[in-house]
């Protein structure tokens, strides 16, 4: 049957590429308040996302996170997060927003073979650090945000609940997908396609 696709979350210690967290708050300033700032008080709203998994690279978390234990000396100022998604919730809106059909999200986006989405198998219960597993996941490349790296640990001891991690390579995989679709040239016009005979 192969390794498995993921493990558990461990409780306490660093974060890691790949891992899935629930419940992250991120706090952003109103553009309201930044167009009408002329003292320099900002107003702030919470936004929840629901489940997110980690982007930033396994090595620099690593050593951020050995520095911070040794001698306070962060090396990692932020850490990139994606929004996850339940895979049926995507899905819908995902057909809904950009036509796209049935057969295009089974053939194309559940078999990892549209660049902008990534697809996740379910998460069992004995995987889970909660206890209960997650029903299928579904990643929207487009759908990204950092946070400061020591608000994120702080976050973790008061609120945020660690699920699970990828493992490899799934980890590597869909790392090397979501830095290959930001990687992306737009082209000021595609190629002339010259005219095939039959």
């Amino acid at each position: 049957m192969g390794e498995p696709v993921y493990s558990l979350s461990q409780a306490e210690g660093r974060l890691w590429q790949g891992e899935i967290l629930e419940n992250v708050i991120q706090i952003r300033p109103t553009v309201e308040s930044i167009e009408a700032n002329v003292d320099g008080v900002l107003e702030v709203v919470p936004v929840l996302h629901e489940l997110v998994i980690v982007m930033s690279q396994d090595c620099d978390l690593d050593q951020d996170y050995k520095r911070r234990a040794a001698n306070g000396q962060p090396t990692l100022p932020n850490i990139m997060l994606c929004d996850v998604y339940l895979a049926e919730v995507l899905r819908v809106r995902v057909l809904h927003q950009d036509q796209l059909g049935n057969k295009d999200w089974k053939k194309r986006i559940a078999q990892n073979q549209n660049e902008r989405f990534h697809y996740l198998q379910r998460v069992e219960p004995n995987e889970d650090l909660q206890g209960v597993g997650l029903a299928a996941l579904a990643i929207d490349f487009k759908i990204y945000f950092t946070l400061p790296t020591d608000e994120l640990y702080a976050r973790l001891r008061v609120g945020i609940r660690r699920r699970c991690r990828l493992n490899t390579p799934y980890a590597e995989h869909l790392a090397h997908r979501f830095f290959k679709y930001l990687s992306r040239i737009a082209l000021p016009r595609d190629h002339a396609v010259d005219a095939i005979p039959d």
